[in-house]
């Protein structure tokens, strides 16, 4: 006799949504609701079985499957199911092993997922633990049962037990309605009237929300979310616990949104930004008569915040409280219509619409069951029990460690019971360490103490290498080679005649001279003569290099005859370095020796009003320098280190000295060369060069040449001056397996670098760490208020220690506000603002993660450039890319590609969108792509932002494709399909699904019409990772050829 057939009904929208999510991930056990219950003593597993029993006939729910039927999704409510109730016994083990076996069995029941066209949906397992202790195990699929529903379970079940234990009715009142009635009433609730008002509140409340809270993550976010998850659990201390009470009201809001403010406050500083929106579950039950029933009835809203302008926790709470209410009036529009209507861009690597949850549960008894798997990235679960506020906080283990879930819930709690104790105090003074771990992170931040070899600055240092190596080759040129005692003399002489024009300590002497041997004797010379080297780049326009010349004083400028008349008129001597010297028989003082407080150089850097600022550097924090990178890196005379660098930037300096002052050979790349990949390999290979320092897009560029693997006299490159990749640092190991790669990082304000990082070959996105600090210096990651930020958290960049700049030349007020006093440091002491954003691994190495002028917003989104450059990076044929926000770009301002690209020209704008859509959400694609060809650069070799050209007026932008017909008759019938869902009449084959209206239910009737039409099963998935028609007819192609094999 077969069995009656089910009765049918629509479904509410949750379910809808559920179905969707299992249909996207059939193979996940993420919608399982798991929980675990003691049953009174006494109670045996018979009866246990009838309880249970008596609750599926009770609701329906417990007794329902789903099918879609005519592109609808139905529920079907079965009469009858079977309960099936396994029994495991674990008395025969030893005690001690019985709770471990019983998290195991339960954990293995919770991880396996259900079908959802097969009753029931739920799974019971009864465990006896000891003879008096027996536990049921309940897993239930979310589609059927949500939170609320755990708790009518568990007491209507042990209602029942101990009704057959006491023989008698259990007390249970009448269920006016059953869940199916819920479900018709809420789509004859959810008028077009209503929903039209509903979508109007929430359109307003969520315009420009970005795509994530931009929390810092432990590793990259896959482009494919996981679902893997892990729990850490914490419970505060009673006395926090009751300040939570008792504040409440005084505060003008209730528990839930003290709590809520607290996590809020934290996500704003762990963020770094005020925007700050979290999911918060809602009952849904708005009538009394859903209050008894079992099912799905709970619906997400997104509680938006804004932070800004730094509130007091007071006025963070009355925030909070002012969020929630309006949300509440609006909260029976269903999550799934609201991301129907806003579509937000299509990302299987983040759920939509928030990645971050709170919820607070009044009391909860109920064991908690994991099965490692998590719906959002993060989420902080509430609930008192025994007095006291307990908190589970999932989170995604493919962003996050362990480590990190433990510092936040740590934090959390910190910055509750600080804000309470003094709810008047700015959100952005609470703190968030306990004062050991504070403790430990700045002295995690501090490099080791070390002293100097001895008191000697570089120009004693450099006097004494040539008296002990006179005769060894010191300088390589294009023209010849100088020794120690040739290149020494020529120094001498000229530092005499640099004395004789009043050139001494304190006093700037101008440089500006081609990449040559003249110009390493000028350094020398002027070092020798104990005056302030000024180096100036000759190909600077004039503009520039004469304001430099006269806002540095220059007592001499030192330049070439080739040179002369295309420098700016000085108000000084000039002495050109290829004439010979004239005779001279004026007696000079030796130049003194410098004191560690002299400035020993002035270089200068771009300023934000558009002039240069001048940077004096000591002695002191050059020598400090040149020190930590001799004992780090060991130089000797077998070494050979290639100068290409120009002499306005701050490497140049460590190129010319280092190797001076230890007895090694300076190289020196003809003017030019640098910019030539070419060139550089043949120079390493002709002078034996073993040490050479990139910018990371000139090592992208000369890994990418022909014949750099023969440069095998490579010992160490030095990378610094733009954020270094991981496939940058990557592709050097594996091309020049015979070198070390070194990650290092600093400004011109701390003397070059002040952090260093060993590079290994290791997969991963983003950037390469900067590693910790050099010796006697600092660095710390600070808040706006100078204090430490927990480890992962971002924070500015702070740097304290010897290698600190005096400051700006002549700019006291700007000196001032760039070097504060060190509150870490002895009195006296000072820290310099980098406006770096950086965070603090727990093993204390620092990660950079950009400075705040490059995230711009874009119609109210955020955007990172460096997330599109590291994008394109990906493709095989880009050799290079920057990505730029312009005003001018095609269709109104948004971002910009600027591509030295490989290939074809006319494939690029198909491809490099292909690329990017597999990466970053439609917020994130450029707008166009102009394809430069070699980008434009700065002498350091860093990218002329500057220069790049308009999209507007370049012939070379390309914008996406325009309409592409269909070819084939596949395409063409997937043209007619998509039409009729999408209610569109063209279609070209390069149009993207979602972004013709497409949504996750169209896109489950759009695989039922391709089964239909073609008789083949394409995963749902599938439709969020390829969503064109010319993909889809490839793919559908391919599994006919399947079928037919």
């Amino acid at each position: 006799m077969s069995a009656p057939t089910p009765d049918a009904f629509p479904v509410a929208s949750g379910q809808e949504r559920m179905w969707f999510l299992a249909c996207l991930e059939p193979e996940l056990a993420v919608y399982n609701v798991n929980l675990w219950l003691p049953l009174p003593t006494g109670c045996a597993p018979e009866q246990a079985r009838r309880a249970l029993a008596r609750l599926v006939a009770r609701h329906e729910p417990l007794r329902t499957s789903f099918s879609m039927r005519d592109g609808a999704v139905l529920q079907l409510v079965h009469g009858s199911v079977p309960v099936t109730v396994e029994e495991t016994d674990l008395r025969p083990l030893p005690a001690t092993e019985r709770e471990p076996e019983f998290a195991r069995i339960a954990r293995a029941d919770a991880a396996r997922p259900f079908t959802l066209d097969q009753a029931p949906l739920w799974r019971a397992r009864l465990v006896r633990l000891t003879d008096q202790e027996l536990r049921l195990v309940w897993i239930c699929d979310h589609t059927v049962f949500d939170g609320s529903s755990s708790d009518i379970f568990v007491t209507e079940l042990l209602e029942c037990c101990a009704a057959l234990r006491e023989r008698r009715a259990p007390r249970l009142a009448e269920l006016a309605i059953q869940y199916a009635d819920y479900a018709v009433w809420q789509r004859e609730r959810l008028t077009t009237q209503r929903v039209a008002t509903e979508l109007a509140y929430w359109r307003k409340e969520l315009t420009g929300l970005p795509r994530d809270l931009g929390l810092p993550t432990d590793r990259p976010r896959p482009p494919v979310r996981g679902y893997r998850g892990e729990v850490h659990q914490f419970a505060l201390a009673e006395e926090l616990t009751s300040q939570v009470e008792e504040q409440a009201r005084p505060l003008g809001g209730t528990s839930f949104m003290v709590l809520l403010a607290g996590f809020k406050a934290l996500l704003s500083r762990w963020a770094g930004h005020p925007d700050i929106f979290v999911g918060c579950p809602m009952a849904g039950r708005p009538l009394p008569e859903l209050a008894p029933l079992i099912g799905m009835f709970v619906n997400a809203v997104v509680l938006r915040t804004d932070l800004g302008g730094d509130p007091s926790f007071r006025e963070a709470v009355r925030r909070v409280r002012a969020t929630l209410l309006e949300s509440l009036e609006h909260q029976e529009l269903p999550f799934e219509r609201i991301v129907e209507d806003l579509q937000p861009a299509r990302d299987l690597s983040r759920p939509p619409l928030y990645q971050v949850a709170f919820n607070l549960v009044p009391s909860d008894t109920r064991g908690q069951i994991g099965n490692g798997t998590v719906k959002v990235d993060l989420a902080l679960d509430l609930n008192l029990r025994d007095g006291r506020l307990h908190g589970r906080l999932e989170y995604a283990t493919d962003l996050f460690d362990t480590a990190t879930a433990e510092r936040l819930a740590g934090a959390y709690q910190i910055l509750l019971d600080a804000a309470l104790r003094d709810p008047d105090l700015p959100i952005s003074r609470l703190p968030m360490l306990p004062p050991a771990q504070r403790t430990r992170i700045l002295a995690l931040g501090r490099g080791p103490r070390v002293e100097p070899p001895s008191p000697a600055m570089l120009p004693e240092q450099l006097r004494a290498q040539a008296a002990r190596t006179p005769d060894a080759t010191a300088v390589v040129s294009e023209s010849g080679q100088l020794s120690y005692r040739q290149l020494y003399a020529r120094a001498d002489r000229l530092a005499q005649r640099l004395r004789r024009l009043g050139a001494g300590p304190e006093v700037p002497v101008a440089v500006a001279a081609e990449r040559s041997a003249e110009l390493v004797v000028a350094v020398v010379a002027v070092l020798q003569a104990g005056a302030v080297l000024a180096p100036l780049d000759p190909d600077y326009p004039t503009d520039r290099l004469a304001f430099q010349l006269a806002d540095s004083g220059a007592a001499v400028l030192l330049t070439q005859s080739r040179l002369r008349d295309t420098l700016p008129e000085p108000d000084c001597p000039v002495l050109l370095l290829d004439e010979p010297d004239p005779p001279d028989g004026t007696e000079v003082k030796p130049a003194p020796a410098p004191r560690p407080d002299n400035a020993a150089y002035l270089l200068y850097t771009s300023g934000s009003t558009g002039r240069p600022k001048g940077v004096l550097t000591s002695h002191r924090s050059l020598a400090n320098r040149l020190d930590w990178m001799q004992r780090r890196f060991q130089l000797d005379a077998g070494d050979a280190v290639l100068h290409k660098t120009s002499v306005s930037f701050d490497v140049s300096l460590w190129e010319l000295c280092w190797p001076l002052v230890t007895g090694a050979r300076l190289v020196l790349a003809r003017p030019g060369g640098q910019r030539d990949p070419g060139y550089l390999r043949h120079a390493i290979i002709r002078s034996e060069v073993t040490t050479i320092h990139f910018v990371p897009s000139m090592l992208e560029a000369f890994l990418a040449a022909d014949g750099v693997e023969r440069c095998r006299s490579l010992r160490r490159v030095i990378c610094s001056g733009e954020e270094l990749t991981h496939g940058v640092a990557d592709g050097c190991c594996t091309r020049l397996p015979g070198a070390e790669l070194h990650n290092l990082y600093g400004p011109t304000e701390a003397a070059i670098d002040v952090s260093a990082w060993a590079c290994r070959p290791e997969t991963g996105s983003g950037g390469v760490p900067i590693g910790w600090p050099v010796h006697n210096t600092q660095l710390h990651v600070l808040d706006r208020w100078l204090e430490p930020v927990p480890e992962g958290f971002p924070g500015e960049l702070h740097i304290g220690g010897v290698q600190l700049a005096r400051g700006y030349h002549g700019r006291p007020a700007r000196t001032a506000a760039a070097f504060v006093p060190n509150p870490h440091g002895p009195p006296g002491t000072r820290l310099y603002r980098t406006g770096d954003l950086a965070r603090m691994r727990p093993d204390g190495a620092i990660e950079f993660l950009g400075r705040a002028d490059t995230q711009v917003k874009v119609h109210g989104v955020r955007v990172e450039l460096g997330e599109i450059e590291s994008a394109l990076a990906e493709h095989p044929q880009v050799r290079r890319a920057v990505a730029a926000v312009r005003d001018d770009a095609p269709g109104g301002r948004g971002p910009v590609a600027y591509v030295d690209w490989a290939g074809e020209p006319g494939a690029a704008p198909a491809q490099l969108r292909e690329v990017l859509a597999r990466r970053l959400p439609a917020t994130l694609l450029p707008q166009a792509f102009v394809l430069t060809g070699e980008l434009p650069a700065l002498p350091s070799g860093k990218v002329d932002r500057g220069a790049l050209p308009s999209p507007a007026s370049d012939d070379r932008t390309q914008v996406a494709a325009a309409y592409a017909p269909p070819s084939t008759p596949i395409e063409r019938e997937l043209c007619v399909i998509w039409s009729e869902l999408l209610g569109r009449d063209r279609i070209g084959v390069a149009d993207d699904f979602f972004e013709l209206g497409g949504h996750s239910l169209l896109a489950m009737q759009l695989v039922g019409r391709l089964r239909e039409r073609f008789g083949v099963e394409l995963p749902l998935r599938r439709c969020f990772e390829i969503t064109t028609i010319a993909d889809h007819a490839l793919e559908v192609l391919g599994l006919l050829m399947e079928t037919s094999q």
